[in-house]
């Protein structure tokens, strides 16, 4: 999946408009425009189409979790660049979703994936751990479709 199609299934299902996106972009300080987030969200075939580079969700992801739960009090300390891959993705989404393990399991089961604790912890393992688990493209649109079911139960 691209990281504009991943960033445009986070916002269908998690109710987020243009605007808002605006907003999350803006709450860590990134200085993007409403033009760039509309050319970010158009299709492919437009010729103003603009491609999201990892550093660009991975800012998204990063201000969804500020403007959900609120500026960490720590200070972070810079690290390497984070490889973007759909585990490092659902980890953001959990933080900024404030999901437990028994929403996680309760979403998946939305959208008819049966899991466990133990078949769901290795997702989010660090990359190289024995128990890691790779989240794909399937995995991870089944996420969000049964985040967006999760929340509308929880309303």
């Amino acid at each position: 999946m691209t990281n504009n199609y991943v960033l445009k299934l986070i916002q269908r299902y998690a109710h987020i408009d243009e605007v808002e996106t605006l907003k999350i972009y803006k709450s860590i300080d990134k200085k993007i425009t409403h033009e760039d987030v509309t050319d970010i969200l158009r299709d492919e075939q437009d010729p103003k189409f603009v491609e999201l580079s990892d550093e660009g969700l991975l800012l998204f992801l990063d201000g969804l979790i500020v403007a959900r739960r609120g500026a960490s009090k720590k200070k972070v300390k810079s690290k390497d660049k984070v490889y973007l891959n759909n585990n490092v993705i659902l980890k953001k989404l959990r933080i900024a979703f404030d999901l437990k393990d028994e929403d996680m399991l309760e979403l998946f089961s939305l959208v008819e994936v049966a899991m466990t604790k133990s078949e769901l912890t290795p997702y989010f393992r660090k990359f190289g751990h024995a128990n890691y688990k790779k989240c794909t493209d399937s995995m991870m649109k089944n996420f969000l479709k049964g985040y967006g079911k999760f929340k509308k139960n929880k309303n």
